[in-house]
């Protein structure tokens, strides 16, 4: 089990002015990334896999070649990098638009099953059999 701590004593030796300082620089700076993204990674290439894009490259070719070059990236990530950066270098997921909901004509009819609830009319298959 850990012993508790006391924050009485730690209070007392703390030195609030240089703890503030420390803060202050903090804040002038980035916070450390602990993991890279694939898009981190390709980021210095950018501009080539750009023009070898445009030049006629496709997306699993440049992603095969990259893998060679020991850089293991999936066709998918690096067909979203390059749309990111295509698309004015905006970082932020896009929302989908979403669909309108098929509306079903007024003149279907539904479905009848025929024969009784949990037997089959179909001797051979064991399926029910709908009628339209």
């Amino acid at each position: 089990m850990s012993t508790r701590m006391d924050y009485t004593q730690i209070a007392a030796k703390l030195d609030y002015a240089a703890l503030e300082k420390k803060l202050e620089q903090l804040t002038q700076r980035e916070p450390p990334r602990k993991r890279k993204t694939a898009a981190d990674v390709l980021e210095p290439l950018r501009e080539r896999l750009l023009a070898l894009r445009r030049k006629g490259w496709k997306i699993g070719e440049l992603a095969e070649e990259l893998k060679v070059a020991g850089v293991p990236v999936s066709p998918a990530c690096l067909r979203e990098c390059l749309s990111r950066w295509t698309a004015g270098g905006d970082t932020t997921a896009k929302s989908r638009t979403r669909r309108r909901p098929k509306c079903a004509p007024s003149n279907t009819q539904p479905t009848i099953t025929t024969g009784q609830v949990g037997r089959s009319n179909d001797s051979q298959t064991g399926q029910r059999v709908t009628t339209r």
